[in-house]
């Protein structure tokens, strides 16, 4: 089962705060000039920052109620910037029931959002 799509922008004001909460020290996510030290046009995302998509996405689950998250994986492909357009879908696969509970594989996929405009 998978969400809907979502549009998904992590902006200076959803970044800095999470630098600060997991106490990042590296220049480049501290200020929007240290995008430079890497050459970036703009100021990238710290690894972990895509997981907080799920702040964004309503997931429509129509299982069980308690849901353990079993399995859940983020591979990033290539790196990710502030302020560029993502497109996000959740999917849940392999739900069992154990007892009274709901175990799921939830996965997050994240990709560029690519506008032509002719």
């Amino acid at each position: 089962m998978k969400t809907k799509e979502y549009e998904i922008i992590f902006t200076q004001e959803d970044v800095q705060p999470f630098v600060q909460l997991i106490g990042e020290q590296i220049s480049i996510y501290q200020s929007p000039g240290g995008e430079k030290d890497d050459g970036s046009e703009t100021i990238p995302l710290p690894p972990t920052m895509p997981m907080m998509a799920y702040k964004w996405l309503e997931t429509p689950l129509e299982l069980q109620q308690p849901i353990i998250h079993r399995k859940q994986k983020c591979i990033q492909h290539q790196r990710m910037y502030m302020d560029k357009n993502y497109r996000a879908i959740v999917e849940v696969t392999n739900p069992f029931q154990r007892q009274n509970l709901t175990f799921i594989k939830q996965t997050l996929y994240l990709y560029q959002f690519i506008w032509e405009i002719k």
